[in-house]
């Protein structure tokens, strides 16, 4: 059994506004309780589009990209804090996405059915998790409406960890992307495409990059461009 006081806290690597965040002390250590920890190594698959698999994950540290069962398509990038994989679960259908680690992660394993079992005792947390998955046909929507507008895109997904993330670093925001390349793919962007709209927003002042660190400088100004 995981050590339950440790693992059901929020820290500030949890995102703001995420499935573990909206959970009282209570339901984050009945949950921890019916799960498991699991350690996955950068670039490892946590799931696998077309699966039979029956679990959900919690991610308590790192970062994931999910992508279409294509292999190639992105779909979003989730952080600590967020829920992966409930829709097999609610479902019972197969997985309808696959999920790679983009950094190594932890995350909380619970089996479909604990699962199924901890949201019939506890029904605020069904309706959490129904306010997560409704969250998420609101952001594919806004990813197809904007998916011919690479700056926005971009600036948009600079925007959501402005505004989702807690920071303590003297009010400048660093992201680390690890390489132009690789934010490109986690968008569904070229390269080139991505290296562009930071070119815009560094030249404005507006961010600065490093060795494939994004520090936002300019929070208002970001806002504006990402809703222009």
């Amino acid at each position: 059994m995981p050590a339950i006081p440790h693992l059901a806290a929020v820290t500030t690597g949890h995102r703001v506004g995420s499935f573990w965040r909206r959970l009282d002390d209570t339901e984050r250590t009945a949950l921890v309780s019916v799960s498991a920890l699991r350690r996955f190594d950068t670039g490892a698959t946590l799931i696998r589009a077309g699966e039979q698999e029956n679990w959900v994950a919690i991610l308590h540290r790192g970062r994931v990209r999910t992508v279409a069962a294509d292999g190639r398509t992105p779909i979003a990038v989730r952080f600590a804090g967020d829920i992966v994989g409930e829709q097999a679960v609610l479902d019972h259908e197969t997985r309808p996405a696959t999920v790679r680690a983009e950094t190594p992660v932890q995350a909380l394993i619970v089996e479909g059915a604990a699962f199924n079992r901890y949201l019939s005792q506890r029904t605020r947390v069904l309706r959490v998790l129904c306010a997560v998955v409704s969250e998420r046909l609101r952001e594919s929507d806004r990813t197809i409406a904007s998916r011919n507008d690479s700056f926005t895109k971009v600036a948009g997904m600079l925007l959501r960890h402005v505004d989702e993330f807690e920071w303590t670093n003297g009010g400048r925001i660093r992201f680390d992307i690890r390489s132009q390349a690789a934010l490109g793919e986690s968008l569904g962007l070229s390269r080139e495409s991505v290296v562009r709209a930071l070119k815009l927003l560094r030249k404005d002042g507006v961010i600065a990059t490093h060795r494939g660190v994004i520090t936002v400088n300019d929070v208002a100004e970001l806002r504006a461009r990402a809703r222009r």
